[in-house]
């Protein structure tokens, strides 16, 4: 009898295991080279000093930038226009060495606080500096954090087997979390907040908040999309609100 219970156990835990790891697989799939790609930038070191180059930037994999900034230079990008494998050549920076970085394109990346909400493990709740993309900057600065695509991912994140590289990619895009962070405070997910304390002491805003004129009311009442994502309608609306904050 306990022969038996004990096959069962094992037989059990063979298949959680090859089910997370079949997943794991899936998430983790080889991003091609049509996807990533080193965009010119600049990286702003904690001591402030400034180093120009190229950063390595993956939407298929968004954590990988999040986590730590791959950069190379001229002559290394040259050699990776002609095709060569360059990725040993880049120097990495963590997050904790930056203070953030930028891209030709426009867009900013800062380092905050990040604490995963949905984690089971105390470990994992323990909060880390990432890299999150800026929305908007000021006395409440707005970031957006992709979804990570390596370990126990969201349920939610398409099945790579099944999708295109595009869509994909465009999925990643549209499907975030967004982080508010008033000077003086930590970086907080916007499905724990409070609106009345992130933008309360502005009674203008205040007022147009519950009038609904940014029309963010109506996504923040109705809540995430799902976990504590949102889209890009929200942000929008979202950011609409805390600029006017800001002005």
């Amino acid at each position: 009898m306990k022969t038996a219970k004990k096959r069962s156990t094992i037989t059990l835990m063979l298949i959680v295991f090859f089910s997370l790891t079949f997943n794991h697989t899936k998430a983790q799939l080889k991003t091609p080279s049509s996807v990533w790609k080193y965009e010119k930038g600049t990286v702003t070191l904690m001591d402030g000093n400034e180093i120009e180059g190229y950063i390595y930037m993956d939407m298929m994999n968004p954590q990988l930038f999040q986590k730590r900034v791959n950069l190379i230079d001229e002559k290394t990008y040259a050699a990776y226009k002609s095709g060569e494998d360059v990725h040993k050549d880049a120097v990495v920076y963590d997050a904790n060495d930056l203070q953030s970085f930028t891209l030709e394109n426009g867009k900013k990346f800062k380092k905050a606080k990040y604490v995963n909400l949905f984690a089971k493990r105390k470990q994992d709740k323990i909060p880390k500096n990432l890299m999150l993309e800026v929305v908007t900057e000021g006395k409440i600065t707005v970031y957006k954090k992709y979804h990570h695509t390596q370990g126990i991912v969201s349920p939610y994140l398409p099945d790579r087997t099944k999708v295109n590289d595009a869509e994909y990619v465009k999925w990643q895009e549209n499907n975030f979390e967004i982080l508010s962070q008033k000077e003086g405070e930590e970086a907080k997910n916007m499905s724990t907040i409070n609106i009345k304390s992130l933008v309360g002491d502005n009674k203008t805003v205040l007022t147009n908040y519950v009038k609904d004129k940014y029309g963010f009311r109506t996504f923040f009442t109705k809540g995430p999309v799902f976990e504590s994502s949102f889209q890009l309608d929200a942000l929008e609306t979202f950011t609409k609100m805390v600029e006017d904050y800001n002005s």
